[in-house]
């Protein structure tokens, strides 16, 4: 029995030898296409016709159920035995991302959705900045060079929204939403160290789901009487958007920086806008095709001088 137990331990660390020494590129790749997934929410959310904080607590909650079945049968050991401060801090992260969640469907139904995506990717700012000025990371002057210019071409992008109309109060929200998703990632980035990547989104997704149903009575919702669509978009986007999108951005928090994940999170608009011009026929204009290709040089910018001072330690 005991030396069953030694075999175990020592398959469990031989696994996370593995997870450790995984490329950065292709953990990149498939974030990419996380963010492809998660620029599809805003679709979603112009065809719903809830209450933005209805529509939220409905989509939370869905992915916790989905969830559920798995945490139960494979990670129910490690469950009961996480420590009470990694559940405090996994508490804490699910508060952010249920108000990041609420400010982010506000700003898609009041603004445009290229603007929400754009002022949402602020986030990286918020993230750069903390990481900096806590001295977890230092910027290479071609890092700061590219945040920059992606900054810029964010800017461009969203100059052109809904044809330079501006709505403050949606953008007010998506910033918002970028300020509590970058708290979200600096939490996530911490406790990630000390649980599986299930364990951790079932915990961040559930406490967001009891926050945000807590808040639709204290707001004076009602959590029925709604049109059926809104059930239907609601599922999408707890499958696709948090199971397919945005629970790819809590593991590779294993892999990579807080402000690279930040930083590929930058290409949202450029997707948001395809999707905008095939799914609603928003046409992107050429401020906003201009700024995605600025948005991409400042991210290849970046990473490349993330790149750098990695393989200089290695040496």
């Amino acid at each position: 029995m005991q030396a069953t137990q030694s075999e175990r331990k020592e398959q469990r660390s031989q696994k996370r030898g593995r997870e450790r020494i995984l490329s950065p590129f292709p953990v990149l790749v498939i974030v990419l296409i996380g963010v492809l997934f998660g620029a599809s929410a805003s679709i979603f959310v112009r065809f719903s016709t809830a209450p933005a904080l209805v529509l939220a607590a409905y989509r939370k909650t869905i992915v916790t159920f989905l969830l559920l079945p798995a945490v139960l049968l494979k990670f129910r050991e490690e469950l009961l035995h996480l420590e009470k401060k990694t559940l405090a801090w996994c508490a804490l992260s699910g508060c952010f991302l249920g108000i990041h969640f609420l400010t982010y469907f506000l700003a898609v139904q009041n603004t445009s959705i290229v603007a929400t995506h754009v002022l949402g990717n602020t986030e990286v700012l918020f993230t750069a900045a903390f990481m900096f000025f806590t001295g977890k990371e230092q910027f290479r002057e071609q890092g700061i060079l590219g945040i920059g210019i992606a900054i810029a071409g964010g800017l461009l992008v969203a100059w052109s929204g809904h044809n330079g109309e501006s709505r403050m109060f949606g953008n007010l929200c998506g910033l918002g939403a970028a300020v509590t998703l970058a708290a979200y990632s600096l939490v996530g980035a911490k406790v990630r160290k000390n649980c599986s990547t299930t364990v951790y989104t079932f915990l961040v997704y559930g406490v967001s789901a009891l926050f945000l149903d807590l808040l639709v009575p204290l707001a004076g919702y009602s959590w029925v009487g709604y049109e059926p669509i809104n059930l239907l978009t609601a599922f999408c986007m707890a499958v696709l958007c948090s199971l397919m999108g945005h629970s790819v951005f809590n593991w590779a928090l294993k892999y990579l920086s807080p402000t690279v994940i930040s930083m590929a999170r930058l290409t949202s608009p450029v997707l948001a806008a395809l999707l905008a011009f095939l799914l609603l026929r928003e046409l992107p204009s050429w401020n906003q095709l201009l700024g995605g290709v600025i948005v991409l040089c400042g991210l290849y910018l970046y990473i490349q001088s993330k790149r750098q001072p990695a393989a200089a330690v290695q040496s």
